[in-house]
């Protein structure tokens, strides 16, 4: 409770900055070493690496080299561009990424949104910029600036930023992505992907797939069989799992090397039809010459007319991929025990997207799916990153002759059966309805914009409206008149002191509800009290005050005597001899965190503004404010 005695008043000494900056001048080479040390987290544990952690990290790691190798190719595939830069993507991103990790679980490389979002900004920067560079070109310039942007917010530790997007605004832009990439696929499912621009905005694309359904190619049948086997494979072993529990880690591995399966089966049955005919008479659309080993090693394209647009667009592929891998992290984190350091998973990223760049490769990011199979296989250190890169290398030395007959249907279906897992559940929609509407709101425009436009304005528009949202909540606080709920009668306290609690007055789950004694009001202030919401919380309480007790002076009954600013309809005049005087008012701000000079100002208004209401001077009306 507030007091007017100041001796009693507990008032903080503010810190002197002087100590604190002279300490640092001192001992600044110190200092230095330490930060630089700090960059690099892998020194704390590679001196202790023993057999039973590269046990365990080579099962993981050859178990996600499994899975990445074909994903990288579809999401090279989904960008439009070669499929070996997926692959230079996935080799440089997972064995960079060791060094600086803080997490052991992430997996690092090209992912399905990612990749769709690079697709419609690579779009962009062509209709802006029309300098004759490939999509290639665009994309390694894109690389390295989202590397140096994503150094810089590391290096000035901002990774507190992304606090700022909730996680409705991520589930919906996650489940647009998966919408976009799906819907995307389904003219390279049927073996028309090249008649149909698969970057322009979902709707679009549904509308030109039907309209070239009669280009229907043989790539139909290979693509819905891949798919069929892909789902069946996943919900068959997990029954198995589940049915023979003494199987489980075989079926689970069975399960996971679908998509190796899917493709070596399709590369082996293409191999057969196609191996005696000419490319100009394939039957369906296959990935055909893949380079032998690290041959698009070169500096980005860096003219000053093609940076500018790249900068101008970058801001989406910084957003969606700190976003994308620091949810990832810190999810794994939480659920392994132990604690990740978001600006450094951000200098992660942007020495890989540095480095990736002259290698050939696009942004990369934290993928999910990946992540939690490395983590379900045991990994225990981020050494496993090490694994799986070298073979991605080697499958790019040995292997490229075999992805030649790789059908472009059977990659179609490794998106399409890989995005689907990251689909927002129904359960958590169903969440998001029950506990606050608007969470529902916000995640269903995400969704509803990414349909008929692109994703970028998908996340902007969602997170605008999140902000938007927050801040109506901190401009229109609620302020609860507070009334008396006895938890003790009068005689059956021994001392006679009922207890009793404040509660809403109106509040549905109060029957009992007693009023204060007569001329004491009492409010509670669900927000902090700052220069937002103070002047609406100071009209609130004084339109209340004067809607609900005596008015010492009348007001003229002739509509033309009245004052401009006090009339019969606001005050009530017609009941005011039935209220009662104004005695006191009691402020609970028990859920009042802060008050800025504007919110101490609106009090003091208030007080006044009431005082003259019942014709008190300041010093007659008694206020007292709990905290």
């Amino acid at each position: 409770m507030m007091s007017n005695n100041d001796n009693l008043l507990y008032k903080q000494k503010q810190p002197s900055l002087s100590p604190k900056f002279n300490d640092i001048v001192h001992n600044f080479p110190h200092y230095t070493i330490e930060y630089v040390k700090s960059l690099f987290p892998i020194r704390t544990w590679i001196l202790g690496y023993n057999k039973k952690w590269l046990a365990g990290d080579l099962v993981a790691g050859l178990t996600v080299s499994a899975v990445i190798i074909p994903q990288a190719m579809a999401y090279g595939s989904i960008i439009g561009i070669p499929v070996e830069y997926g692959l230079y993507t996935s080799f440089v991103g997972m064995i960079v990424y060791t060094l600086f990790a803080t997490t052991k679980d992430a997996t690092i490389g090209p992912t399905a949104v990612l990749s769709i979002i690079l697709a419609q900004t690579i779009r962009r920067i062509k209709n802006d910029f029309n300098g004759g560079y490939s999509d290639v070109d665009i994309v390694t310039t894109v690389t390295l600036f989202a590397g140096i942007v994503s150094l810089i917010i590391g290096f000035l530790r901002l990774g507190w930023i992304f606090n700022l997007i909730p996680s409705p605004v991520i589930s919906g832009y996650i489940t647009a992505s998966v919408i976009t990439i799906s819907i995307g696929q389904l003219p390279f499912l049927f073996g028309f992907g090249h008649d149909v621009v698969v970057t322009n905005p979902p709707y679009r694309i549904i509308i030109d797939f039907f309209r070239s359904i009669n280009k229907t190619k043989i790539d139909v049948v290979i693509g819905l069989i891949s798919l069929s086997f892909l789902f069946a494979m996943k919900f068959g072993c997990s029954y198995l799992e589940k049915r023979y529990s003494k199987y489980k880690k075989l079926f689970f591995f069975i399960g996971i090397s679908r998509y190796i399966i899917c493709i070596l089966v399709n590369t082996f049955i293409s191999w057969l039809i196609l191996r005696n005919k000419s490319e100009n008479n394939f039957p369906f659309t296959v990935v055909k010459t893949v380079p032998n080993g690290l041959k698009h090693i070169k500096v980005p394209p860096l003219a000053s007319n093609l940076v500018f647009v790249v900068l101008k667009n970058l801001y989406i592929i910084i957003i969606v991929s700190l976003l994308e891998h620091l949810s990832i992290a810190k999810s794994f984190g939480r659920f392994n025990g132990y604690k990740i350091d978001p600006s450094q998973e951000i200098i992660a990223i942007g020495v890989t997207n540095t480095i990736g760049c002259f290698l050939g490769a696009i942004p990369a990011t934290g993928s999910f799916s990946r992540s939690a199979l490395k983590a379900r296989t045991g990994v225990l250190t981020p050494f496993a990153g090490v694994i799986s890169g070298s073979c991605v290398l080697l499958s790019l030395y040995l292997l490229t002759p075999v992805f030649y007959y790789i059908p472009q249907a059977a990659l179609s279906a490794v998106i399409i059966q890989a995005v689907l897992v990251l689909l927002t559940k129904p359960s958590y929609v169903k969440m998001l309805y029950n506990v606050n509407v608007l969470d529902f709101v916000v995640f269903s425009v995400s969704i509803i914009i990414a349909m008929f436009s692109t994703l970028d304005w998908s996340i902007i528009a969602s997170w605008g409206l999140s902000l938007l949202i927050l801040l109506l909540r901190i401009a229109f606080p609620r302020i609860d008149v507070l009334n008396r709920l006895f938890l003790t009668d009068y005689y059956d306290d021994p001392n006679h002191n009922p207890m009793h609690v404040y509660v809403p007055k109106h509040h549905p789950s109060f029957s009992t509800v007693e009023s204060l004694p007569d001329g004491i009001l009492a409010f509670r202030i669900q927000e902090s009290i700052i220069f937002p919401n103070a002047n609406y919380i100071c009209d609130q309480i004084v339109d209340y005050v004067k809607l609900n007790t005596y008015r010492m002076y009348k007001i003229p009954e002739k509509k033309g005597n009245q004052p401009w600013n006090e009339t019969d309809d606001l005050y009530g005049s017609k009941n005011n001899e039935k209220l009662s005087k104004l005695r006191a008012i009691i402020y609970d701000f028990s859920s009042v965190v802060r008050i800025d000079t504007s919110g101490l100002q609106a009090l003091i208004d208030i007080k006044n503004a009431v005082c003259l209401h019942p014709k008190y001077f300041v010093s007659d009306l008694t206020m007292i404010y709990f905290f």
